[in-house]
């Protein structure tokens, strides 16, 4: 069976194009072909390292997506590829509609169009939940917004919705990465619930696991350096409650983004100590063997591999119940803790709590976070999509 993956950029740094080398490369091994599909010029990555060399990976001729040359390059390799199902990796209206264009031209002439699905890879509501955050600032078009706010709200609604209806439209099939998503991708979409499943994303579970039983005094975030969605400012102001309590601790924040500057002022500025920027780095595997607690402090989630990843190399998660998903991952005392959204006392005294446990107590709940971290073995999480794609086919 041959599959192709359409990505509006790839490479790039980013959880879904991560994702999609994960799959692919499991999809190879068991038989499948796969081709990758950029619609824009993507950028130099570490990641591509770790790309199997049999997938494909492709780019549209032309920097103008919508170009007459572009959408028969498209067609095009759906001929000499052979293409069995599309896995389409963003929501993107104008995307979606130029795809559903495509799919009608197509079975209009009577010719075959491969299956075609949307992976949802956010919480529906994700654009909602983080408005205010999206608001913030002194630049006059954010000043606009929040004295507006009622009607940019109503905008904001009707664009999300327009683009998951498209979405549907143009899709056999909607995949969302919970089942608590199922009920809010339907009701954005206007679509029945049986044209949606749920799939999770899953990760190798080949790599050694070192130094589970070890003294390791460091709390980490591993992820984009943005404020909006993922309030790393949060996690700042909750250590610096906590960094002169415990001064053999450290928080290392991996990864960067546009708003590395304004939390290394934070940091300054407040004087909070033991705080390390790492910057970014295609090994998170390193951080993670030698943390003990994995932090989300986000408006909103998908589902973050990065707790799944951290779980899998002994790290103890902890995050705010801001996304449904998050009881699919973390048992709230077993593996790991979930905290109600902006309580931050309580996010606070939970990781003091933690911080102070004994090496035996802190290794009962590391064993815990790896056993659950093996439900999302690519392995088995691979085996769903294949399901998928019999069904389909």
């Amino acid at each position: 069976m041959n599959i192709l993956f359409i990505l509006k950029q790839f490479p790039r740094y980013g959880g879904v194009e991560k994702m999609t080398i994960t799959l692919s490369n499991s999809l190879v091994k068991i038989g499948y072909n796969v081709c990758i599909l950029s619609l824009f010029k993507g950028n130099k990555c570490e990641y591509m390292s770790r790309l199997d060399s049999k997938v494909v990976c492709l780019n549209m001729p032309n920097e103008k997506m919508f170009s007459r040359e572009n959408r028969r390059h498209f067609l095009l390799v759906l001929q000499e590829n052979e293409i069995d199902v599309i896995i389409n990796q963003n929501m993107d209206y104008e995307v979606n509609k130029l795809m559903l264009k495509l799919k009608g031209n197509v079975q209009g002439n009577g010719k075959y169009f491969p299956a075609f699905i949307t992976v949802v890879h956010n919480d529906p509501f994700v654009d909602f939940k983080c408005l205010d955050t999206m608001i913030k600032g002194r630049g006059v078009k954010n000043v606009l917004k929040r004295m507006l706010k009622p009607i940019y709200q109503v905008y904001i609604h009707n664009v999300v919705r327009r683009s998951y209806i498209m979405a549907s439209l143009v899709s056999d099939k909607m995949v969302v990465l919970s089942k608590s998503y199922v009920s809010s991708c339907a009701e954005l979409s206007r679509c029945e619930y049986e044209k949606i499943i749920a799939i999770p994303n899953g990760f190798n579970v080949d790599d050694k696991v070192d130094g589970l039983f070890l003294n390791r005094k460091k709390l980490l975030y591993v992820g984009r350096l943005v404020e909006t969605q993922k309030k790393i400012s949060e996690l700042i102001n909750i250590w610096k409650y906590l960094c002169e309590e415990f001064l053999d601790w450290d928080l290392l924040i991996v990864g960067d983004g546009p708003d590395v500057g304004i939390y290394k002022s934070l940091v300054k500025s407040e004087n909070i100590k033991n705080v390390y920027f790492e910057g970014s780095t295609n090994s998170p595997e390193y951080y993670f063997n030698q943390s003990t607690v994995v932090c989300l402090t986000s408006e909103s989630e998908g589902f973050p591999m990065v707790l799944i990843e951290g779980m899998k190399y002994g790290c103890i998660p902890i995050c705010y119940d801001s996304f449904s998903a998050v009881d699919d991952i973390i048992d709230d005392g077993v593996n790991g803790y979930v905290i109600p959204f902006n309580k931050q006392n309580e996010y606070i005294c939970k990781l003091r709590y933690l911080m102070s446990l004994d090496d035996t107590s802190l290794c009962y709940m590391r064993n815990n976070a790896i056993k659950k971290s093996e439900l999302y073995d690519i392995n088995k999480v691979v085996f769903e999509w294949e399901k998928l794609f019999n069904e389909l086919i």
